[in-house]
């Protein structure tokens, strides 16, 4: 039989409280609730309104439908009943996690500094009860704080956020001016302390622990040329992680890192420039840049930003509940970026 917990509660002076698996189902059953007011005040106002008798009720509530559900019983998805927050998912890897978590049964807010990319990205995953988004900038508090409350506001909370927003400027440390150093620093260390401190208040609040990833890179432990800033600031997102897992363990809010390596095929930062200049550091042609990075890792493989995708999944799909202050490596094997 169901469970005796509620789908609908009313609170005098406050409203009508519907509950369910997921917001889908809390959403139709406030919509039965309402109708069967409906009904019943359209009977009042002819006549008076008389239920069915409780063994009928019976039958129709429980012996067809647990009948039916026995006969499928479909296993709930790992993210299911979860609240995910993705920055720069508009584009490359952030599209890529939001478009993995919202299949594995997470409700997805796709959080863009472009709102016409997330507002598309969200269209893919499905409807309103699957995700919703919000544009935002990461540097600016404000716009943060609003689109936590938009998360709340459409789903009730969050438990997973996803510090992916990014820029880079490749430059030689002559060549990088105030304004490379500043901007870069402001986008990803910044904005990853602003997202990462909204998130621990909200999750801190609810008292049911939760998960931060940050997306790091191989260069926040590997030197490599004409890369000052971006290196510099990696390492800061990824030392972040460090602390924040130390801070927040007693929450129960878990902080893992991804060191993902040059993803060219579907990334935002090399299509708008990146990867020509990159490309230039190495001396190949723009459209090898991909084949070049894989050849010079261990496996000889190209990382794409569903591989990144993949591991954010591994870190909050329910197997590596007691992991924290991790970074998994996504870069095909490079061994000067070995974690030590």
């Amino acid at each position: 039989m169901r469970g005796a917990d509620p789908a609908i509660v009313l609170v005098p002076g406050v409203g009508m409280f519907s509950f369910g698996k997921d917001k889908q189902t809390a959403r139709v059953a406030g919509e039965f609730y309402l109708n069967a007011i409906n009904v019943m005040r359209g009977a009042e106002a002819v006549s008076a309104y008389a239920p069915i008798e409780e063994s009928e009720k019976f039958r129709i509530e429980y012996w067809a439908l647990e009948e039916a559900k026995l006969q499928r019983m479909p296993r709930p998805k790992p993210l299911a009943t979860r609240v995910a927050l993705v920055t720069g998912a508009g584009s490359g890897i952030g599209r890529a996690i939001a478009r993995r978590l919202a299949a594995e049964g997470a409700c997805v807010v796709v959080a863009d500094l472009n709102g016409e990319n997330a507002a598309r990205v969200a269209g893919e995953l499905g409807g309103s009860d699957r995700a919703v988004a919000v544009t935002v900038d990461v540097t600016s508090e404000e716009q943060i704080a609003d689109a936590f409350r938009a998360a709340v506001l459409a789903f009730g909370g969050v438990d997973l956020v996803v510090n992916n927003a990014g820029v880079s400027i490749s430059k030689p440390l002559l060549e990088t001016t105030a304004r490379d150093w500043d901007l870069q620093h402001a986008i990803m260390a910044r904005g990853s302390f602003l997202v990462s401190r909204e998130a621990a208040r909200v999750m801190t609040a609810q008292e049911l622990g939760g998960d931060i990833v940050y997306i790091a890179s191989k260069n926040a432990v590997f030197a490599g040329p004409d890369n000052i800033a971006y290196s510099a600031t990696k390492a800061d997102q990824a030392h972040q992680v460090r602390l924040l897992a130390a801070e927040l363990g007693e929450h129960g809010i878990r902080v893992n890192g991804v060191n993902p390596d040059g993803v060219v095929r579907g990334s935002g930062i090399f299509a708008g420039g990146w990867g020509a200049k990159r490309a230039a550091v190495y001396g190949v042609p723009e459209e090898k840049l991909g084949e070049f990075y894989a050849q010079r890792t261990l496996l000889k493989r190209e990382v794409l930003p569903e591989h990144v995708a993949n591991a954010v999944f591994a870190l909050t799909g329910g197997d590596l509940t007691h992991t924290t202050g991790l970074h998994i490596p996504v870069d095909a094997g490079v061994a000067a970026a070995f974690l030590r």
